[in-house]
C-alpha cells in the first residue's frame, strides 16, 4: 500500500503546499480536535484512501471502534471487517480478541524480521496487515468497561508496527491517561484545539492554524506545518455508495466480523447468521428448535430434543427465562401437538400464559402436592410410601417445571423421582425443563446432586462469571473458572446469554431470539 494522501501542508521554507502523506505502515496515527473539528473526516478519508491505494496481493483487515458514533456506514468498506460502536462490550471484546489472533499469526510468519522488510518483497503470501481504529479513544478510556483492555491496547500501540499492526485514535485531548500512549504515535495532527494541548502533543509552542474548516497543525520534517485536509468526498452523500460498489474488484476483501446491533428476530435471523441461514433452514429436523445464534461464529444455537431430554434454565430476574421458554414451548405446541405437556407452576402464575384450558393436552399444577398425585395416579412414578403404585404406559410428555418449592429441601424427594424418570427418558418419552432453576439449600447436596445430574443442556441468562461467584458454583457451571470466564467473555447485555452442551462439554455465549 502506498502512502496515502491527506491533503497538503505549507512549507514555508520553499513557499510551496506539497501533499500530505501518511504510511500508516511506518508510523501511528493520532488525530487530535474539538466537537466538528474534522478529526473523524481526516479518519473517513484515511479510510477511503487505503482502499484506493491497495496494491495487488495485498492483504489488509481493519478493526473499526467507533465511540463517536459517526463511522457505521464506513463499516461496508472492503477493507473493514469490523466497525462497533460502544453500544456491546462482547463486540468490542471480540475486535481486541481477532487482532490478538492476527497479530500472532503475523508474529509466527515473520519470526524474527520486521514487517516492512518482507511486505515489499515478491513474496508470494505477503503478511496480512491489520489496522485498528478508534474514534474518540478519550471515551473508549474512560470506559469502566474497557479498563482491563488498556494494557493490550498499550501493547498495540508500542509493539504492533513491527509486526504489521497500526493503531490510529482520534481524540480530544490527552486526558484519561492517554499521554502515556503518545510517545508510540509517529504521527500527530490537531485541528482546533486550546493551546495548551498542542504543547501537550507536539512537546513544542506551536502557532494556532487559520479557523478554516479542515485546517490543521502537524510536523514535518521536525517543523511544525499547517495543512488543509482532503475531505473524503466532494459529496459523501451522492458519492458513497458508488464507492462502495467499485471496490468490489478489490484484490482482498476482509473477512467480516459480524455484530449485534440489535434484537434477533425471525425477521432478522437470516441477516446475522452465517451464510445467511434462515429460522427455517436451522429448524429442517422435527425435533430442533432454533433459539438463537453463537456470539463468534454466528451459527444457530439449536435444541435437539431427541438428544436433550433435560434442560436447566438458569438467570436472573428480567432477563430473558419466560421469552426463552416460550420460545422452546410455542415450537413444540406447533411441531408436535400430540405432545402432553404438563406446566408445574407455583403461587406467581408465571406459566398461566402457557395453559390452555381447552386443550386436553395441557395440565396445569400449581402445587408441588398436585404433581405428586398426579404422577402417581396416571402412573409415572409413585409417591413414597405407596406400595400399591404401578408404573402405566404414558403419552410423550413434556414437564415444564417453575415451582420454586422443587429447590427447597421438601423438593427432593420429587427431584430424585425426575432424575430416575430422566434415565429412562428416551424409552418413555419423557422431556424436562427446569425453566427457574434456584438455589438449592447450602446443606442438601444430595438433591443438588439429583438436579445437576438429570441436565443434558443448559441455559444461563446472567454474566456467568458472576453467576458463578456468586450463587452458581454448585450448578452446572460450578466447575469453570470464574476468573478464567471472565477473562474470556464481556458482560452480557439484555438477550445475551450462554448455552452449555453438557454431554460435549461446551459452552457459547449467544444471543436469544426475541419471541
Amino acid at each position: 500500500m502506498k502512502a496515502l494522501e491527506m491533503g497538503i501542508y505549507d512549507d514555508l521554507d520553499t513557499q510551496t503546499q506539497p501533499i500530505l502523506n501518511v504510511d500508516i505502515f511506518a508510523s501511528n496515527v493520532i488525530i487530535f480536535g474539538g466537537h466538528m473539528s474534522g478529526k473523524t473526516t481526516f479518519l473517513k478519508t484515511l479510510l477511503v484512501r487505503m482502499h484506493q491505494n491497495l496494491q495487488a496481493g495485498d492483504a489488509e483487515e481493519t478493526y473499526v471502534v467507533d465511540f463517536g458514533g459517526n463511522l457505521g456506514e464506513y463499516g461496508k468498506l472492503s477493507l473493514v471487517a469490523a466497525c462497533f460502536d460502544n453500544s456491546n462490550e462482547e463486540n468490542i471484546r471480540r475486535i481486541f480478541k481477532t487482532v490478538e489472533s492476527r497479530l500472532e499469526s503475523n508474529i509466527k510468519k515473520l519470526k524474527s524480521t520486521q514487517f516492512l522488510e518482507t511486505y515489499h518483497e515478491s513474496l508470494e503470501k505477503k503478511p496480512l496487515h491489520i489496522t485498528l481504529v478508534i474514534d474518540n479513544i478519550n471515551s473508549f478510556l474512560s470506559d469502566e468497561r474497557y479498563a482491563s483492555y488498556q494494557d493490550t491496547l498499550l501493547k498495540f500501540c508500542r509493539d504492533g508496527l513491527s509486526k504489521g499492526l497500526s493503531v490510529v485514535f482520534t481524540a480530544n485531548d490527552t486526558s484519561n491517561g492517554l499521554s502515556k500512549f503518545l510517545a508510540s504515535f509517529g504521527r500527530k495532527f490537531a485541528f482546533d484545539v486550546p493551546p495548551e494541548v498542542y504543547l501537550d502533543v507536539f512537546g513544542m509552542k506551536i502557532n494556532e492554524p487559520m479557523k478554516n474548516a479542515g485546517r490543521g497543525v502537524t510536523v514535518v520534517d521536525g517543523k511544525p506545518r499547517e495543512f488543509q485536509a482532503f475531505l473524503p468526498f466532494e459529496n459523501e452523500k451522492a458519492e458513497f455508495t458508488e464507492f462502495v460498489d467499485s471496490l468490489s474488484g478489490l484484490s482482498y476483501v476482509a473477512p467480516v466480523l459480524q455484530g449485534f446491533g440489535e434484537e434477533l428476530t425471525t425477521d432478522n435471523f437470516a441477516e446475522f447468521s452465517a451464510s445467511g441461514i434462515t429460522i427455517e433452514e436451522a429448524e429442517q429436523a422435527q425435533d430442533v428448535i432454533a433459539v438463537g445464534l453463537d456470539y463468534y461464529e454466528h451459527l444457530p444455537i439449536l435444541v435437539n430434543l431427541k438428544d436433550m431430554r433435560s434442560i436447566g434454565i438458569y438467570g436472573k430476574k428480567k432477563f430473558g427465562k419466560t421469552n426463552l421458554l416460550r420460545i422452546i414451548i410455542n415450537s413444540i405446541k406447533s411441531k408436535h401437538p400430540d405432545y402432553l405437556i404438563i406446566l408445574v407452576d407455583d403461587g406467581r402464575k408465571q406459566l398461566e400464559e402457557f395453559h390452555d384450558p381447552e386443550n386436553p393436552k395441557s395440565i396445569y399444577l400449581d402445587k408441588i402436592e398436585l404433581l405428586t398425585e398426579f404422577l402417581d395416579k396416571y402412573g409415572y412414578y409413585g409417591k413414597p410410601g405407596n406400595r400399591a403404585f404401578q408404573e402405566q404406559e404414558t403419552p410423550i410428555t413434556v414437564f415444564v417445571l417453575q415451582n420454586k418449592m422443587l429447590f427447597q429441601s421438601s423438593g427432593k424427594n420429587l427431584l430424585s423421582a425426575f432424575s430416575k424418570m430422566t434415565a429412562s427418558a428416551e424409552e418413555k418419552g419423557y422431556y424436562f425443563i427446569y425453566s427457574d432453576i434456584r438455589k438449592i439449600g447450602n446443606s442438601d447436596r444430595e438433591a443438588e446432586g439429583y438436579l445437576n445430574n438429570s441436565f443434558s443442556a443448559a441455559f444461563l441468562l446472567d454474566n456467568i462469571a458472576e453467576f458463578i461467584s456468586d450463587k452458581g458454583s454448585r450448578s452446572v457451571f460450578g466447575e469453570m473458572d470464574a476468573k478464567e470466564l471472565k477473562t474470556e467473555y464481556a458482560r452480557c447485555e439484555l438477550g445475551d446469554g450462554y448455552f452449555y452442551d453438557i454431554d460435549s462439554d461446551e459452552l457459547k455465549k449467544m444471543r436469544f431470539l426475541k419471541s
